[in-house]
């Protein structure tokens, strides 16, 4: 099983998407038979996304592709702090939403972001982008970018609003892309992890929510957002060409 769950990636990341979701709602199906009031949305989605997180890092620690899907410290510290133009994104969503968190709020909050970020990024820009990679960079960062889009709008059937939900596919899609290219051009999972981590936990503190936001917000707020994703995903193209383009050049320089 595990051998073969090896050799195609396709089945492993479906097989691991919706057994990660099964546990998740066997969870909590069984919180709510002692406590129906708490909801998904309010109250466990931190739970979930540690169900989540931990169910697809030890899916890949299973199958052993962990160090080759990326869970590698990258080979310089360049690869780190290149990214910080990025973190634009979450400085902006910071100064316009401001902070509408408890305190004791918090630990969850981070729980849930730490979890989103492992989970998201382990499963699209590790097991899904290793599957389809073969097919050429072009389709690795298009394909798993927009089925990570549209992951979210499953948001809305969890008591997201419509608007929120639809513009986060267009953000995510473009994020995704981004976050792909940085993975691609750093050979390592661990930027884009925190990068992400830093980005949610940031909303999830703007917010008081888990990501899924029932609150309408304004289309001014909501295109910007959406411009600035598009923004690092141009950004990320460029360090991955410049990436790619630096690794040509040693591999022409260097002597057989």
């Amino acid at each position: 099983m595990k051998n073969f769950l090896y050799r195609h990636g396709i089945v492993l990341f479906l097989v691991v998407m919706i057994g990660r979701g099964l546990i998740g709602m066997l969870a909590v199906k069984g919180i709510q038979s002692f406590n129906p009031e708490l909801t998904v949305e309010k109250d466990l989605g931190w739970l979930i996304m540690l169900i989540y997180a931990t169910t697809v890092f030890l899916a890949v620690k299973w199958v052993k592709i962990d160090k080759e899907i990326g869970l590698k410290m990258p080979s310089s510290s360049k690869d780190w702090y290149v990214w910080i133009p990025a973190l634009l994104i979450p400085i902006t969503l910071a100064f316009y939403l401001g902070f509408h968190s408890t305190m004791g709020h918090i630990p969850l909050l981070l729980i849930a972001a730490v979890g989103v970020a492992v989970n998201e990024e382990i499963l699209f820009r590790g097991i899904l982008l290793r599957a389809i990679l073969p097919f050429g960079k072009a389709v690795a960062i298009i394909v798993p970018s927009l089925l990570f889009g549209a992951a979210h709008l499953g948001n809305i059937f969890v008591g997201g609003d419509v608007t929120y939900a639809l513009f986060q596919f267009g953000w995510a899609s473009f994020a995704g892309m981004a976050l792909t290219a940085m993975v691609l051009a750093n050979k390592s999972l661990l930027p884009a992890i925190l990068f992400h981590f830093v980005l949610d936990a940031v909303e999830y503190g703007a917010t008081g929510a888990y990501g899924i936001h029932s609150t309408e917000y304004s289309l001014k707020w909501l295109s910007i957002f959406l411009l600035l994703n598009l923004a690092f995903l141009l950004y990320s193209l460029y360090i991955l060409k410049k990436s790619t383009n630096n690794q040509q050049v040693t591999h022409i320089t260097t002597p057989l």
